[in-house]
């Protein structure tokens, strides 16, 4: 009977991210040119390598290369086709919103149901699905990671699997292996052997998996590099006297630095110095730069009014509050909690990166509901649940408006 209606819920939830795909909304450019030039040029035997944005320069480890691998099979099997990967990535955000329902089950088995469903229908979840970027791929492996991690036995097939899905989603995008450090925080919590025999068989696996390429970079780059050449760029223009997210373009690099530092591990790393040494000589600065990117995290508008993340949001941060250290919950309050430092400390605090926690936070918004009904009344329960939805909506029909009031705030307070 599960697995009738487990099918039933991907096919529900692969149709209404096919529907949406077939919309065609417009996106906008981001990184896909990069991802795109990376998969064509595996394909025509160039290599794993890019050229065009980077005035000519090759571009050896950017990228990490997941991604563009995944892209590259799909290419390589139905032609240059966004289409193509976009009825891919409807499938494997399917498979993201079971994944979901897994963990939930394990987690707190009243709130499955109600926490697939709401991530089935979730718009942001929805819409990157249609998006050739990495996010769609990442969140499957994150999740992958988590249920499996999660097996009551503790059987060391489930926790290669999930130290598997860690590198994978390491090689998608690096910031996957915060699992490891979140993962670590629990067993250390606990207190117990089999908590860290659990981590290591995950790190161990998630090392094997990255290391092919980790020594592809070394032979190119005749240096360490353990997946990406990018993060010293992130952390130093997140970390600046007029960081790149104020800036209209910000995020691009001069030719002059091209020429001035030609290879990539030398940019890396002066651009990880730079970080670092603006970090350690402003303080106060970047104390106040922190909390600026802890609100762009929760920033509502993308840009417009994200009625489904604000909806969402109280209902998370009450079940964060009250399961979250609980013992079955830690881990994925960990992650959490792992993952928003890094992100607001270190990088730039996007929405980008909290759209891999929002299946996470769906399940303790949906933990706290499920537990609020069988608490409140059913009456005093509808009517909160109905008032927050009724409030995000009117705040949706007036998004604009109120869009340009929140913007003209943050300007006078010198936060945008």
């Amino acid at each position: 009977m599960q697995i009738r209606a487990l099918s039933g819920l991907f096919l529900v939830a692969y149709c209404i991210r096919l529907g949406y795909a077939m919309l065609d909304v417009p996106v906008p450019p981001q990184d896909t040119a990069d991802y795109d030039e990376l998969a064509l040029n595996v394909l025509q035997g160039a290599g794993y390598v890019s050229y065009e944005n980077w005035y000519g320069f090759p571009m050896y480890s950017w990228r990490p290369p997941a991604y563009p691998l995944f892209l590259a099979a799909i290419y390589g099997a139905w032609g240059y086709s966004h289409a193509a990967v976009q009825v891919v990535q409807s499938a494997i955000g399917a498979l993201s919103v079971l994944l979901l329902f897994l963990i939930m089950q394990r987690i707190y088995r009243p709130a499955a149901w109600p926490a697939a469903v709401v991530a089935a229908l979730y718009e942001p979840l929805v819409s990157v699905c249609s998006e050739v970027m990495s996010e769609c791929l990442f969140i499957f492996f994150v999740l992958l990671a988590l249920w499996a991690i999660r097996d009551r036995r503790q059987r060391w097939p489930m926790l290669v699997l999930s130290g598997v899905a860690i590198g994978l989603a390491a090689l998608t995008r690096p910031v996957g292996l915060l699992i490891l450090p979140a993962l670590a925080l629990v067993a250390l919590c606990e207190r117990e052997w089999t908590a860290w025999r659990s981590v290591a068989w995950a790190a161990l696996a998630a090392v094997l998996v990255i290391a092919p390429w980790t020594v592809r970079n070394a032979v190119v780059h005749d240096a360490f590099v353990p997946v990406s050449t990018h993060g010293g760029f992130i952390v130093a223009r997140s970390n600046a006297i007029e960081p790149a997210w104020r800036q209209e373009r910000g995020w691009g690099i001069d030719r002059a630095v091209f020429e001035a530092m030609p290879t990539e591990v030398e940019r890396d790393r002066f651009w990880w110095k730079q970080g670092r040494e603006f970090m350690f000589s402003n303080p106060l600065l970047y104390g106040r730069l922190v909390f600026e990117r802890l609100l762009r995290f929760l920033y509502f508008f993308r840009p417009s009014y994200n009625a489904a993340f604000a909806t969402l949001l109280p209902f998370a941060l009450l079940g964060l509050w009250r399961y979250g250290r609980r013992t079955e919950f830690r881990i994925e309050s960990a992650f959490i909690g792992v993952s928003t430092l890094v992100f607001c400390t270190l990088l730039y605090g996007s929405t980008r990166f909290r759209l891999p926690l929002e299946p996470l936070l769906i399940g303790f918004a949906a933990v706290y509901l499920s537990d609020a009904w069988s608490r409140w009344s059913h009456r005093l329960w509808a009517s909160v649940v109905g008032g927050v939805l009724l409030l995000n909506l009117g705040l949706w029909l007036m998004g604009e408006r109120l869009r340009s009031i929140v913007l003209y705030g943050l300007d006078g307070l010198g936060l945008r």
